[in-house]
């Protein structure tokens, strides 16, 4: 999926998680989780062009999604030995479970193009898919054809999906929301940025994601059918003008199915962690009363 469905992500999450979670999970963490999936494979995958040589992956789609390659990073096993990295260096609840939900969200969701992701590595390294639209990232194209078959096929209604899904949990965007719950689960960040900003600034730090990832939306797809002029195609798979790049045949049964069973996997798991007495959490253990 695009960067902005993914930051549309994170208030979704975050206004309809359960309410014993809120509180509990440090939605700087979440943040964090979700771009260590992209954070290096992603740039790369694009490349650049300097004196006119590209430099960057013969292949983007295997470099970024397949095996070998970065694909891994689009697993559930990324999200839990990243999870489990962040627990033995700061032994904090809301950290350890913000950077699993980030991650796993990122690798659950982006199932939804041609080339899928590997969500049961290492255990498999078949790349689960439902196909709904093509993964166009190329070595020719770059972000910018990407981008625009992207924002001409249902790329563009995930989008517009997520930003609905978001805008239904409003209340998480208020400033009442962020002082309570956000700055309540991870004090101290926000108390660390707060000797340079002010508490207004903070909050508008907090909803930035929301807003950038509203102006992405609008401002590609205006760039792709206003001043490009590309064209449309909302047919399942689309668009049709361009090469789709596939590693698995994509069998969206088998994706759906992956991905129900994966998230049923991270939701017992976040639920357990949450349900765990403080004392089991180092960190937390010594901040109680």
């Amino acid at each position: 999926m695009s960067g902005a469905a993914h930051q549309f992500e994170y208030y979704a999450l975050q206004g309809h998680m359960p309410k014993r979670w809120v509180g509990e999970v440090s939605f700087l963490a979440i943040v964090a989780g979700d771009q260590s999936c992209d954070f290096v494979g992603k740039l790369w995958a694009y490349g650049f062009t300097i004196d006119g040589h590209h430099y960057g992956p013969a292949e983007p789609a295997q470099w970024h999604r397949g095996w070998p390659g970065l694909g891994f990073t689009h697993s559930l096993l990324w999200a839990f030995v990243a999870a489990g990295f962040v627990y033995l260096v700061s032994r904090s609840r809301p950290w350890t479970i913000g950077v699993l939900l980030g991650a796993a969200l990122h690798a659950l969701t982006d199932v939804s193009d041609s080339v899928g992701t590997m969500i049961a590595f290492p255990f498999s390294t078949e790349n689960f898919s439902i196909g709904a639209w093509a993964y166009a990232a190329t070595a020719e194209g770059g972000k910018y054809l990407d981008a625009a078959a992207y924002y001409s096929s249902w790329g563009f209604v995930m989008d517009a999906l997520w930003f609905v899904i978001a805008l239904t949990s409003w209340r998480c965007l208020t400033h009442a929301y962020w002082k309570r719950s956000i700055v309540g689960a991870d004090p101290k960040p926000w108390a660390w940025l707060g000797r340079w900003l002010p508490e207004r600034a903070l909050v508008t730090l907090y909803r930035a994601w929301f807003i950038y990832a509203t102006t992405r939306l609008i401002a590609w797809t205006l760039w792709t059918h206003v001043l490009e002029d590309f064209e449309w195609d909302l047919r399942w798979g689309g668009p049709y003008w361009i090469p789709h790049a596939v590693l698995s045949h994509p069998e969206p049964l088998a994706a759906a199915v992956v991905v129900l069973c994966g998230g049923a996997v991270v939701f017992v798991v976040v639920d357990g962690l949450v349900r765990m007495p403080a004392r089991a959490w180092r960190a937390d253990a010594a901040a109680s009363p």
